[in-house]
């Protein structure tokens, strides 16, 4: 054999095992909240995401200048995130939380597609079988058969969302590469929600505020949901903790809870006054002694935590209930601080 032919063979060889060296040199693999290995660039350009708390987080690590593409219901399931990261707007929305056009998807050629926990089985092994790198993102620490639940049994829900919080956190970080922002982001949300626990912690069942939380139409959220842990974080009793997770309830069962007080999230705003007028609720506390509160956005009394929650949102919700005990708090000035350090610029919206 010619010294030519054993240079082109060996040449031919060298570039058919080159993707395999290539893809080993310049990946990494991660363990989702799924509990499934994910092979990720090293280096993370181009991000789809379909999930509304990770896309606040993005925006939180300082990687909403990755994002190509989002879910379709960003504005209305996590409203004024725009105003922190206005480019969301013009990007594509190639699928949802449980529905995707894997074609649009693979056109924006991401380094990495976010999902959510409960994203149907078969959308995520579509999207893997297409070559994508797919990452299950829950926010809580569920185990085997309720990891991938939208309403998931926990034995304990403050344990599974405290942590389920920073191992996502941390895990959003890694991939993007923001690992110290990450960290900082957890440190300053626990920070804060400790001194939130050292003012009502001690307060007994017997005397903690019943509350509330008013979904559209007769929705609200039960155990195994975080807004039954932002109540009692806040030193208030979920009501409706007798049912499971996101669920209707019916007129009679809120009259037999007579709540003392009633949230209302912001992207539900207009049910304060369908709560506030209607015939059937005016024999119920929290309407009767007024106390119907619309939730700021930075409080987030979802499903599912978010750092701000953790840091702005059980502060938040523990003045209204007590208001005495946080008479030194200043929530603009909490909520500035939190807003200038991971968003870059104030608080506009209300507190």
């Amino acid at each position: 054999m010619s010294f030519h032919r054993r240079m082109v063979m060996a040449l031919c060889l060298a570039l058919a095992f080159w993707p395999l060296s290539a893809a080993t040199a310049f990946s990494r693999t991660v363990t989702d909240q799924l509990n499934r290995s994910v092979t990720v660039p090293d280096k993370v350009e181009r991000i789809v995401v379909l999930q509304h708390q990770t896309l606040d987080l993005l925006v939180e690590l300082g990687a909403a200048d990755r994002i190509v593409g989002v879910l379709q219901k960003w504005p209305s399931l996590i409203p004024g995130i725009d105003k922190y990261a206005p480019r969301l707007k013009g990007l594509p929305m190639p699928g949802d939380l449980s529905t995707v056009n894997v074609e649009e998807v693979l056109s924006l050629k991401p380094d990495v597609v976010f999902v959510t926990n409960y994203a149907p089985p078969a959308m995520i092994d579509q999207l893997s079988k297409a070559g994508l790198a797919v990452v299950a993102i829950s926010l809580s620490k569920g185990e085997g058969v309720e990891a991938p639940k939208l309403n998931p049994t926990f034995a304990d829900d403050d344990y599974a969302y405290s942590e389920g919080l920073k191992n996502g956190v941390k895990l959003i970080g890694e991939i993007v590469g923001e690992s110290a922002r990450a960290d900082k982001l957890i440190d300053y949300a626990f920070a804060k929600r400790k001194m939130v626990e050292e003012r009502v912690g001690a307060i007994g069942d017997a005397d903690r505020v019943r509350l509330y939380m008013a979904n559209a139409d007769m929705g609200t959220y039960g155990s195994g949901k975080y807004t039954g842990v932002i109540m009692k974080r806040s030193g208030g009793v979920n009501v409706a903790a007798g049912v499971r997770g996101a669920t209707k309830v019916s007129m009679e069962q809120v009259l037999a809870w007579n709540p003392q007080v009633i949230f209302v999230q912001d992207r539900y705003a207009p049910v304060a006054d369908e709560i506030r007028n209607g015939a059937a609720w005016q024999h119920i506390d929290a309407v009767t002694k007024d106390q119907i509160y619309i939730t700021p956005e930075y409080v987030k009394p979802w499903g599912y935590p978010l750092p701000e929650a953790f840091a702005l949102g059980e502060l938040w919700m523990a003045k209204k209930l007590y208001p005495d005990r946080f008479a030194d708090i200043d929530m603009q000035k909490e909520v500035d601080a939190y807003y200038q350090q991971f968003y870059g610029q104030a608080y506009t919206g209300p507190n």
